[in-house]
């Protein structure tokens, strides 16, 4: 028997409402619609017809979905304020990974320090190690930011703009940072750590910061992009079902 009250859970979603909100909702439904089912069948309706007609005391599916999003606190904030999620969110979580990064830095430099006012005496395999953090800072973290980004538009069925310029600040803020660790000639002069975009002017490292941006964006946007496409074109496909009443053609599940 089909199950009426999946593609329901799927409007919601797409309408805005919360994941968590959405699926208790939808249970509830499920609950009141097997509660309707019992009532028909002590009136004396057959089994399959109780269940038909239970369906329709619920309602169309518009009239559901409106009911739910008509409660704004419902809303998932993707959906309330997509700007500050996907806009401001994705800024902040890159500033989290460069966080990550210095501190990784810091910690090695701080370990090798023999005392707090000591000059730190790195070891020998500091600049192999140094080097795969700021691989892993230009495109491993990237990559997992993103996704998660990708993740959490997916299960709220975000419209495809605000995921999109999300994955595109991480893409390409993300891939362009560069982090160099100055060790001046002067043994008393202090050591640095740089932070620079390799987008600026005079360009450094350019050839790396645009392999990472592709990268990031190829294993990020162009799938999240193909994903949304054909998802859309699923249900164009599949038709809608606003209008029609839970139960026409359906049984309880």
């Amino acid at each position: 028997m089909p199950d009426v009250f999946t593609p329901l859970r799927e409007q919601l979603l797409a309408a805005g409402v919360a994941p968590r909100h959405a699926r208790r909702y939808v249970a509830e439904l499920r609950d009141h619609a097997a509660d309707l089912a019992e009532e028909e069948q002590a009136a004396g309706l057959a089994e399959a017809q109780a269940r038909a007609r239970a369906l329709q005391r619920l309602g169309t599916p518009d009239t559901l979905v409106r009911a739910m999003v008509a409660r704004g606190d419902f809303r998932s904030w993707g959906a309330r304020a997509p700007w500050a999620v996907y806009g401001l969110g994705s800024m902040l979580g890159l500033v989290m990974t460069y966080g990550l990064a210095i501190a990784a830095v810091a910690a090695i430099v701080e370990t090798h320090r023999a005392s707090p006012t000591a000059r730190p005496i790195l070891p020998d395999w500091f600049d192999s190690a140094f080097a795969t953090i700021t691989y892993i800072h230009g495109l491993a973290l990237p990559l997992v930011l993103a996704a998660a980004f990708a993740i959490m538009a997916t299960r709220q069925r975000m419209a495809v703009l605000w995921p999109s310029i999300a994955l595109l600040i991480i893409g390409i803020l993300g891939g362009a940072g560069v982090l160099d660790f100055i060790r001046p000639a002067d043994p008393n002069a202090p050591m640095e750590l740089e932070i620079r975009l390799a987008l600026s002017s005079p360009w450094p490292g350019m050839h790396n910061c645009l392999r990472h941006i592709a990268i990031n964006l190829l294993l990020t946007l162009a799938p999240y992009i193909a994903w949304h496409v054909w998802r859309k074109a699923l249900n164009e496909c599949s038709g809608p079902e606003d209008d029609v009443p839970l139960g026409s053609g359906s049984q309880l599940t």
